[in-house]
């Protein structure tokens, strides 16, 4: 697996933004994708050189939180991706989601349900 931030050589700023606008309405976005690099701690995922998806995390009201999206028909490795990602951070991180393949990815890597649309990932 590499891993990849914003900064990174091969940091692939058009795949990436390509993906993000495909996928913004789905994963209750309204930001511009340069917004989201310059507000986030941005990743993105390659498996054998294939791009898989990206996660990026957030502050709201001094509390991380994720968001990812990927391309389709990659849920497997996307749990992996996201497992990984979550060793980045030593604090609780939190996630909102009203999408049911979302919610199973969140539930799969180790977060509670914590209020309506919410979860948690304790630390």
């Amino acid at each position: 697996m590499e891993i990849y931030c914003q900064n990174h050589p091969n940091f692939n700023y058009e795949e990436c933004k390509a993906l993000y606008d495909k996928c913004k309405r789905q994963i209750g976005s309204e930001d511009d994708f340069n917004e989201v690099l310059q507000d986030t701690h941005f990743y993105s995922f390659y498996e054998d050189g294939k791009f898989i998806g990206c996660i990026y995390f957030y502050l709201i009201d001094g509390k991380i939180y994720v968001n990812a999206f990927a391309g389709r028909h990659t849920h497997a490795i996307n749990l992996d991706c996201f497992k990984k990602s979550l060793t980045f951070y030593n604090c609780d991180i939190y996630a909102k989601s009203i999408r049911k393949t979302a919610i199973l990815c969140l539930l799969r890597c180790g977060f509670k349900k914590i209020g309506k649309n919410l979860y948690k990932y304790e630390r």
